[in-house]
């Protein structure tokens, strides 16, 4: 079990009331895979959220959100602000935490112990975080972002899964820096609040083994037969919650069915139906492996720069 005491690092969640039954899905998976954890679990949000009791056992803390100023507003992403209330998680809870893992709520916990991520050396970054999914399938990606504001092939985080240090956070100004790209650069805007940090701290950041923020499940679903991932991330529009093509391994759906059948039983109707249980047609099967043997040599690369996950490239 946890220790009661609160501790100087978390795992924090960022989401209005829609996604709140997604973290606290992840908070149980967490829960699970770490159960003698040296850290907190915050769920920071605008919204009133219910305290559910096996969420309080756990030591979950609900922290309400400041606002974000009007210009931010050009930062909204299909309907919600709660991506970016990540930027002002380093000024707000930074008297309290020392680090701070922010999680996006769309992802499926495997393993990995975070004990041991939340003590690797990021040097003098404010945040390490994993490259973004374009770079196991395009050589020399050049993000948008960076084509638009006018900038050179910069590293490009997917700041889904974000390991921050608050205090070079804040001292970096970087939820300023990133907000006043809001101003500075709004038509450079592609992906909300990852467009604002990549924007602002320019390719300097550490960056984190891909297992702990897997990005290909779809794309490349064979990787992880031998490549073990910890934190699986559903990026794109589809994800296993709402999808019932067969896109993505069936166990995930199952396994918000069943969360949801347990703790949210209103919103179980919500939910994509499981897929057809037939087997892989061979035609999609072969596209399958056609991906596979033809992107496994850039994938193979971007895994051997990461021999130990708990050692960032600094």
């Amino acid at each position: 079990m946890t220790d009661p005491q609160r501790h100087d690092q978390a795992v924090v969640f960022c989401c209005d009331r829609n996604y709140y039954p997604m973290a606290l899905f992840m908070l149980r998976q967490i829960a699970f895979h770490n159960p003698f954890r040296r850290f907190d679990f915050v769920v920071a949000s605008r919204d009133d959220l219910p305290l559910p009791d096996w969420a309080r056992d756990l030591g979950l803390i609900l922290h309400r959100t400041g606002e974000l100023p009007a210009h931010a507003e050009v930062a909204r992403f299909i309907g919600t602000m709660a991506p970016l209330y990540r930027l002002t998680l380093a000024r707000e809870l930074g008297d309290r935490y020392r680090r701070i893992l922010y999680l996006d709520c769309d992802m499926f916990v495997e393993g990995g112990d975070l004990n041991g991520l939340f003590q690797i050396d990021i040097g003098p970054h404010p945040i390490a975080a994993a490259l973004d999914a374009y770079y196991f399938f395009r050589p020399n990606f050049h993000a948008e972002e960076y084509v638009k504001a006018g900038l050179p092939a910069l590293a490009y985080a997917n700041t889904g899964f974000q390991l921050i240090e608050t205090r070079a956070y804040v001292e970096q100004e970087v939820e300023r820096r990133s907000l006043d790209i809001c101003n500075t650069h709004p038509h450079a805007i592609v992906l909300t609040d990852q467009s604002l940090t990549n924007l602002a701290l320019r390719g300097k950041f550490a960056q984190l083994a891909p297992c702990w923020n897997w990005q290909l499940n779809g794309r490349y679903p064979l990787i992880p037969v031998r490549y073990p991932v910890f934190f699986r991330h559903f990026v794109s529009r589809k994800k296993p919650d709402r999808d019932s093509s067969g896109w993505f391994d069936t166990r995930f759906n199952h396994a918000y069915r069943e969360f949801y059948a347990t703790f949210f039983p209103e919103a179980l109707e919500k939910l994509a139906p499981p897929c057809d249980p037939a087997p892989i047609p061979l035609v999609e099967a072969s596209r399958i492996m056609l991906r596979h043997f033809r992107g496994m040599g850039l994938v193979k690369a971007m895994i051997d720069r990461h021999p130990d996950p708990y050692r960032a490239r600094i």
